[in-house]
């Protein structure tokens, strides 16, 4: 890229109004060429070869990521000599950009035919085609997220000759830590500390303490809390925004069982069960009187891995006419074999 560019717009390159292209805020790179011996190169192609390896669901051992393993392959490898595009780059910001090409549903549907084709044709097996999802995390070290950011952060800090920055200094930034004051973080320890020792005690809510301060002022208000409000659904049962109430399920559980599970141990019946959008029974709508005798796992139809659901509930209110009443979230845990 940077040879393109030094390529397309030299170093003295200038503008119609006589003024160099490259001055600020632009900055001219320089060409990075690969050196091994160079920890900065060296950690970029360990740290992206194990994002690679994780996409893509390779299994690697240490000794795949040992220096000497990475020396013998990037030693045999052929760069290849750079040739220049001469496509035209356009520097007036001012003009106008074309309408892009409008794209049919038709030939939207050839491209996806097309692509399908040509995975079916190939001759990789189906564990071959096997990717999944990478979620960054910056507090492990061994997965190589941030030494990737770090490495080619500064490769390009180095190729426009910016100021690098080191691995906290990347982890601090890419990870959105905010720096805490020491003097700060030793109040909010002793509160909290403090609040503990009442839940421990047993106190009443009375005693307990909620606190703003800010040390620069320096200000600290104390307040005191409120009882916190309960929801009542009827016949004396009432909950609060803290509630969740839970169901064990069984392999044979259907929704009906689940209904009187909830009646049983909660004392009140269920007269309609979502799960987030999906409406899993809802009395008045055609056909769903019949779910009762379906299992939880087959309505549901959750994934091996996954443990349990939260389902929302509602129950008759005590006057005819009245709208249902939502309870609190009830938390069903699955059955599975392997658990």
């Amino acid at each position: 890229m940077a040879l393109q560019l030094l390529h397309s717009f030299p170093l003295d390159t200038r503008l119609k109004d006589g003024s160099l292209f490259w001055q600020s805020p632009k900055r001219p790179p320089f060409p990075i060429l690969f050196d091994f011996n160079d920890s900065l190169h060296y950690n970029f192609i360990v740290s992206t070869a194990k994002l690679f390896a994780t996409i893509y669901c390779i299994p690697f051992t240490e000794k795949d990521m040992s220096e000497e393993t990475i020396f013998k392959i990037t030693s045999g490898m052929k760069i290849q000599e750079f040739r220049p595009s001469n496509k035209v780059v356009q520097t007036d910001e001012t003009l106008r950009k074309p309408d892009p090409i409008p794209v049919s549903s038709e030939d939207e549907r050839n491209a996806v035919l097309q692509l399908e084709n040509a995975i079916l044709a190939s001759q990789a097996a189906q564990s071959d085609l096997q990717m999944k999802e990478l979620a960054f995390e910056k507090d492990d070290d061994s997965n190589g997220h941030i030494d990737f950011i770090t490495a080619a952060s500064n490769l390009r800090a180095r190729m426009y000759n910016i100021e690098p920055a080191d691995r906290l200094k990347t982890k601090r930034i890419a990870g959105k830590i905010i720096p805490a004051i020491a003097t700060s973080t030793a109040a909010v320890a002793g509160l909290v500390a403090l609040e503990l020792i009442k839940v421990v005690g047993g106190y009443p809510f009375q005693a307990y303490k909620n606190c703003f301060f800010n040390l620069a002022i320096p200000v600290i208000v104390f307040t005191e809390t409120a009882e916190v409000r309960k929801t009542a659904i009827r016949n004396g049962i009432s909950f609060t925004i803290w509630d969740r109430w839970t169901v064990f399920g069984k392999d044979d559980f259907t929704l009906l069982d689940f209904i009187n599970a909830v009646k049983e141990k909660y004392g009140i019946e269920p007269t309609m069960v979502v799960q987030g959008v999906k409406m899993l029974y809802v009395p008045v709508m055609p056909g769903h009187v019949k779910r009762l005798k379906l299992t939880m796992q087959k309505l549901m139809k959750p994934s091996v891995d996954k443990k349990y659901a939260d389902l929302t509930v509602s129950f008759a209110p005590e006057m005819d006419g009245e709208e249902d009443l939502a309870g609190p979230p009830v938390r069903y845990y699955f059955a599975h074999k392997n658990n």
